[in-house]
């Protein structure tokens, strides 16, 4: 775990520092400043998708796992077999809209894939070991991490999101963490980009993205 935790902490080093480089390049972005704005608002809403996911995988795992005794396939486990990578993925994907040229989507997965998937096939084999054909069973059952699209469709947020479970890890810290993050970011990027910058407006812009977002889970969570 400590490895994983190293390596994880100098990918996301990595990132950063990335992202500094890509802003001493201006041209690789759009010089239009609404676009960005845009670009910034989807971003926002695509980490808190990411951020709820892991909050409500890691809360239901919590709840029913038996500390690794029992094998969850309910809730959000029912649509993918690792929720948590998802919303790991969702929130990279977030950020790259929020401070990468969006034309780099297709290379965060890359680096995504080439980072995680290695870790989900490892994970596998050990559950596999432990569960034997349940666990084979539900890999036939759900997929490794996207859900089909058909699957999205038919499942309502209320049968695999339980409110209570939902704030019952330090997951929900990322409700707040991440959002900073993109403050910070974003201002250095206008920063560089535009040559000026407006925290106030920036703040104002992903607070709008956090309130549709909250509103549109609110009617897909109350929705009969």
């Amino acid at each position: 775990m400590k490895k994983r935790i190293k390596i994880d902490s100098s990918l996301l080093s990595f990132v950063i520092i990335l992202t500094g480089f890509l802003y001493l390049f201006p041209g690789l972005y759009g010089s239009n400043r609404f676009f960005d704005n845009v670009l910034d608002f989807i971003g926002m809403m695509g980490v808190l998708k990411g951020v709820v996911l892991r909050m409500a995988a890691r809360g239901h795992k919590k709840a029913n796992s038996r500390k690794g005794q029992a094998l969850v396939t309910e809730g959000l486990y029912s649509l993918t077999r690792n929720p948590m990578y998802l919303g790991s993925f969702l929130i990279g994907a977030g950020f790259v809209f929020i401070v990468w040229p969006w034309w780099t989507l297709p290379l965060f997965a890359g680096l995504f894939y080439m980072r995680f998937n290695k870790q989900m096939v490892k994970e596998e084999a050990v559950l596999s070991e432990q569960f034997g054909k349940v666990y084979q069973d539900y890999c036939r059952k759900s997929p490794r991490i996207f859900p089909s699209i058909s699957t999205m469709i038919k499942f309502k947020v209320s049968t695999i999101i339980n409110m209570k479970e939902l704030f019952s890890t330090k997951e929900k810290r990322g409700l707040i963490g991440w959002p900073l993050l993109a403050v910070v970011l974003e201002t250095f990027q206008e920063m560089f980009l535009f040559k000026s910058t407006d925290i106030f407006q920036t703040c104002i812009l992903f607070i709008s993205s956090m309130a549709v977002f909250a509103l549109m889970f609110a009617v897909a969570y109350y929705k009969r």
